[in-house]
């Protein structure tokens, strides 16, 4: 989802949009749903309306306590999928992983449950902003993987926390700059579970369309072996006026 909080205007999947990033700011958004395809699906748009339409109300808090403002979106997300679950039986055990990133001018503002992933790319180098919520993730920084054992690890779809699973989780969200010439990549597992972050690194850095870049990395996704469900929001930072 891309959507401008200061009207709520969505861009449509695949398309390439410009947006003026007023002090209103812009929502740059991946869910990935998990519980069975179907009800993966309702927890991801559930999950995703509910941080639009949170953020869209609160207006200027956003810009003034941006950090505060997506923990409380990713919280009332999480909340909506539980109702969801409870009101309609069939449905429970879903959930859905969620990063959100608001885009203010200069600055970015990440917002992480699960193991969905935003990367910045500057000056020719490929950054984690975020830090996968999950078992092998977490394995690793214990020493007991390296990062080729944790791609190929029978337990690398575990993740300690994602919306819907618990009434309380702990959404990590983080405050970076964004600069002139920045791209800023959101993505599910389905792209960075089977394709290394060097060739992601490498196809983001020479296919300066953004579309073209979405489109390409979803296509080494698949040629990779990963699932039919790869998701991809690249964006650029132009100049930023003063």
């Amino acid at each position: 989802m891309i959507a401008d909080l200061a009207s709520g205007q969505l861009s449509s999947p695949c398309i390439g949009t410009n947006f003026s990033v007023s002090s209103s700011g812009i929502l740059l958004l991946v869910c990935d749903g998990m519980g069975g395809r179907a009800a993966g699906e309702i927890a991801a748009r559930v999950a995703a309306h509910a941080i639009k339409e949170c953020l869209v109300n609160e207006g200027p808090t956003v810009t003034q306590h941006p950090v505060e403002s997506l923990k409380h979106a990713v919280l009332d997300a999480n909340q909506a999928v539980l109702d969801e679950a409870n009101a309609n039986p069939a449905e429970r055990g879903m959930g859905t992983t969620c990063t959100a990133a608001i885009m203010l001018p200069g600055r970015l503002v990440i917002g992480q449950v699960g193991d969905s992933r935003a990367y910045l790319f500057r000056d020719g180098e490929l950054h984690a902003l975020t830090r996968d919520q999950s078992l092998v993730s977490q394995m690793v920084d214990r020493g007991l993987l390296d990062a080729e054992q944790a791609r190929r690890s029978p337990h690398r779809n575990v993740l300690l926390q994602a919306l819907g699973g618990h009434t309380r989780v702990e959404p990590v969200v983080t405050e970076v700059e964004f600069c002139a010439r920045d791209r800023l990549l959101v993505c599910s597992d389905g792209l960075h579970g089977p394709v290394t972050d060097a060739r992601i690194a490498e196809i983001v850095a020479t296919t300066p369309d953004l579309t073209v870049a979405a489109k390409t990395l979803i296509a080494e996704a698949l040629r990779a072996g990963g699932p039919d469900n790869v998701t991809v929001v690249v964006a650029d930072c132009g100049e930023i006026g003063h």
